[in-house]
């Protein structure tokens, strides 16, 4: 059903510092900005006709992409994230040599929220864009090229395997342990 995932939507309070941040910084090339016509801005994102809204379409690797919104006027300060509130915590970008990429960044005056974590045969680390979202840098290292042949492959087995009881919970409905 789902093959992958598409984009990720940031909505900014400063568009400038946003596309300087994941255009300059991170490198990620600007595909299009787009004026969102009224019927979509009433439509998708509840907005009277008094609200303006630019897409900027950035491209990610593997056919990916990062939407930045900028909403005029913006309602609302900007939140931290809460780690054990519902929602959306981090975006996660695959980087190749994470060491490299910290160097590069660090020299554009990035900072990282923690050392350097190693998971399963990977390293990564966070930062955080102009608006204080969490960015993930994740290096695959040895496991990027298995994960995207034979991933899907392994969910599927998993699914009658290690996880056949999560999936039967799932199927089933009952709720998970506390």
């Amino acid at each position: 059903m789902v093959r992958s995932l598409a984009q990720v939507g940031i909505t900014c309070s400063d568009i400038t510092k946003s596309l300087e941040f994941y255009h300059d910084v991170l490198g990620l090339p600007l595909l299009e900005a787009i004026d969102v016509p009224f019927d979509q801005r009433r439509d998708i994102y509840g907005v009277g006709e008094e609200t303006k809204v630019t897409l900027f379409l950035l491209r990610t690797g593997n056919g990916g992409f990062v939407e930045l919104f900028n909403f005029d006027p913006l309602v609302g300060p900007h939140q931290d994230v809460v780690w054990n509130r519902a929602g959306i915590t981090h975006l996660a970008l695959d980087v190749k040599n994470l060491p490299a990429v910290m160097k590069k960044l660090q020299e554009k005056g990035i900072k990282f929220v923690c050392p350097v974590k190693c998971n399963l045969g990977t390293d990564f680390i966070f930062t955080r864009d102009p608006d204080g979202n969490l960015v993930e840098l994740i290096d695959m290292k040895k496991l990027y090229w298995p994960a995207r042949i034979a991933g899907g492959l392994i969910a599927k087995m998993n699914t009658k395997t290690k996880y056949k009881d999560l999936y039967e919970r799932i199927k089933n409905k009952k709720p998970f342990p506390a």
